[in-house]
């Protein structure tokens, strides 16, 4: 069966970012279980339509790629992901037919999903960031304007899909809904994971393999956010990060206890912290 893990790496800096950090990672990944990695740095939809919206959009264009319909299964991975190489295959026990990923809601587990949230909910509040309060699925979609009553929520920043199957249902996402302009709205992920489920399409699969890390950091490493004293600030200004040995022995810790780790949220600057040269979490 021939599979690809597939992303969008749009802008300089998303492309650096991949190359320095993640590029290695997926392609051991690839190897162990015959992927081909491909990273789409050019834009899938010129029109003034994509151009005034988030490039995440563009994922749901990706089965329309002509070089990607050789392929059985597309994985698609967002590119603020590290792929811890010693992962099972994400694509064992997903038929082609079905779109496997995580419920975002039963992450890390369904019965602590709520604690996390309310955890980045407060430090959002305490520190003057925009979100939207959706403490259930169902205040997901409705604050939308979906009316649904579902359960649970599609994590789009990583699937497993099938050109074959999927093609058309990423197409009339892309083009039947409207985007809502800032981050805190989630780009396509509520109205993608809307019509996943409305089809009884989805094939959940470990929440390990799409841990966002922002929410680890708020439900077991909460003091990383606490505020610096007058001597890390003072430290801060000459360039030096007095939280940078424990950033990365916490960060390093969630890559070795899961499978995918996505640097959501605006943390891709904590992927410089993760020690991938660590063969045992003893060793931090």
């Amino acid at each position: 069966m021939a599979k690809a893990l597939v992303t969008l790496a749009i802008g300089k800096n998303y492309e650096l970012m991949f190359e320095k950090h993640c590029r290695s990672l997926w392609q051991h990944y690839a190897e162990k279980y015959q992927f081909e990695v491909v990273v789409l740095t050019q834009p899938l939809d010129n029109s003034s339509k994509a151009q005034s919206r988030n490039p995440s959009w563009q994922k749901c264009l990706i089965l329309s790629e002509p070089s990607l319909q050789k392929y059985d299964q597309v994985v698609w991975v967002d590119a603020d992901i590290l792929i811890n190489p010693n992962s099972p295959d994400i694509t064992e026990g997903v038929p082609l037919e079905k779109i496997g990923a995580v419920d975002d809601y039963a992450t890390p587990s369904r019965a602590d999903h709520e604690i996390c949230l309310k955890r980045l909910y407060d430090f959002w509040s305490k520190n003057g960031i925009e979100y939207i309060d959706n403490l259930s699925p169902t205040a997901f979609y409705k604050s939308f304007g979906i009316d649904a009553e579902f359960e649970s929520v599609v994590q789009a920043g990583v699937m497993v899909l099938s050109p074959r199957y999927h093609r058309e249902l990423l197409e009339y996402v892309y083009h039947s809904y409207e985007d809502k302009g800032s981050g805190e709205w989630n780009y396509e992920m509520r109205p993608l994971s809307y019509e996943i489920l409305m089809q009884g399409i989805e094939c959940w699969i470990s929440p390990k393999f799409n841990m966002p890390w922002p929410l680890i950091q708020q439900f077991l490493y909460p003091f990383l956010s606490s505020r610096d004293n007058i001597v890390q600030k003072g430290l801060q200004k000459i360039g030096l990060n007095p939280k940078a040995s424990l950033i990365s022995k916490c960060v390093t810790t969630a890559f070795f206890n899961n499978y995918f780790l996505h640097f959501a949220g605006g943390t891709t600057g904590d992927m410089k912290y993760v020690d991938t040269k660590v063969t045992s979490i003893f060793d931090l």
